[in-house]
Formats: C-alpha cells, structure tokens, sequence
C-alpha cells in the first residue's frame, strides 16, 4: 500500500488512522554542504531510512521538514538555516497535528547533527503535554556500532557513512570527480571555528574518508534499514506491550 502520507486522499486516512495505522514516521534535515555529494543529503537520508522501514513499521512517512539548524557549514555555497527557537515551535506545531489527526506514534527521523539537541525538548514536552509516545532516530548515532565493523571506522559528515548513503539512493549525488580529500577537516578538541575549514567533517586523524564504492554503499544502506527498523520494531513493540 501507499505508505507516503501526502499521496493519501484525506478519507483515505481517516479510514486508515487510527484503527488500521497509529503510526507516523517524520522525516527531518536540513540543506548544508556535504564535501562532494549534494547539499540535500540530511534530508534524502532519513526519508530514504523512513520509506524502507514502512512497511514493517505499518506506519506512514510525513513530508519531510527540509530546512534545520545550520552552523558551522552556513556560510558554504547553498545552505540554509533556522534559528533553534523557529525550528523548535516549527516542529512542535506539526507533531501536534500528526496526533490531532490521530496517530498515537511518532518516529521523528532525524538527518541532521545540528538538529540533536533542539529536537531533545520538542520531544520530551510533546511526549508530556500531548500523552503521545515519540522516539527521536539520529540514524548515524544509532547505527554507528554496526557502521564501525562494517567499514572499520564510523565515518564522519560527509564521509564514508553519509556518502554512502547518498550514493544508495542515487549514484550521481555524489560527484567523485569534484572530490579532494583537502575537503576533510578533523575536528580538534579545545577550537570552535566558524566556518569550520572543511565539508567533510571526521572525529578521528585518518579515518572516515568516503570511498566511493557503490556496490559497498548499497549493502551498507540496506543495513542501515534494518538496523533502524529493529531499534523501532522493538520500540513499538514495548510501548504496546506496556498499554502506553
């Protein structure tokens, strides 16, 4: 069935919600630059992960909130940013709707580093004020276990992880032929540095660098799908069981 929420007629979903799907998957990103692959990349991530996890789920995937909270990379050719109070009453109003519509649910997947720790209070107070239940996926944190034994190291923006991610979802996203390592920036413990003097970010000397090898992406994609959907099938699972 049609899983994408703004594909459905509004009868439709009041058919659908809540008696057959009391679900929502909400995808969030922002635009920002992203070494050699396209500047939409924290966005075609968690709406790529929230697609692929669906059916499982039996939920629906809201349209994806495409503009977050931009640092240290704004200043980089195309990117775009919203002040955290903005974002925060922004996506606050939507998660209220998606329970007036009826869904007692909410995935909310994260794309997008920047976003962590504004997204947090949203949740919490939602969660207290709407007696609605919501679990917050920054898909890169959850999956950074299986990322290191799959590539030996957990990537970085940008790097291994993310560009194979892109790469996943469509080959041309990211442009091999504009890479230079010299994009790479590692982050220093004790520097705050704005903008920070690299597109690709990576938290280890040496490590994370993307390799570019689509065959490899396409595994590790499929992978982050099902890492994604145990963590949420077994959430789920457990607010049910609890009656919550």
């Amino acid at each position: 069935m049609e899983r994408e929420l703004q594909k459905l007629s509004w009868l439709t979903i009041q058919k659908l919600v809540p008696s057959q799907i009391d679900t929502i998957i909400f995808p969030v990103g922002t635009v920002e630059a992203h070494g050699s692959t396209c500047i939409g990349t924290d966005n075609l991530i968690p709406e790529t992960i929230a697609l692929g996890v669906a059916e499982r789920l039996n939920a629906l995937v809201a349209p994806t909130v495409n503009y977050g909270i931009t640092k240290s990379l704004y200043r980089y050719n195309g990117g775009s940013t919203i002040k955290p109070e903005t974002f925060q009453l922004y996506v606050r109003d939507i998660l209220d709707s998606f329970v007036d519509s009826g869904f007692k649910n909410v995935i909310l997947m994260n794309g997008h580093g920047g976003n962590n720790a504004a997204l947090k209070p949203v949740a919490y107070e939602f969660h207290k004020e709407k007696s609605a239940n919501i679990a917050v996926i920054h898909w890169w944190e959850l999956c950074g276990k299986m990322t290191d034994e799959f590539f030996g190291h957990v990537g970085g923006h940008a790097g291994t992880d993310e560009t194979a991610m892109v790469q996943a979802i469509d080959e041309n996203l990211a442009d091999k032929s504009t890479y230079d390592p010299e994009l790479a920036y590692t982050f220093k413990p004790g520097a705050d540095v704005y903008p920070v003097p690299g597109s690709i970010l990576l938290y280890k000397e040496g490590e994370g660098y993307p390799n570019f090898d689509v065959k490899q992406a396409k595994e590790y994609s499929i992978k982050v799908i099902d890492t994604v959907g145990d963590f949420c099938e077994m959430v789920l699972g457990r607010w049910k069981k609890f009656g919550l």
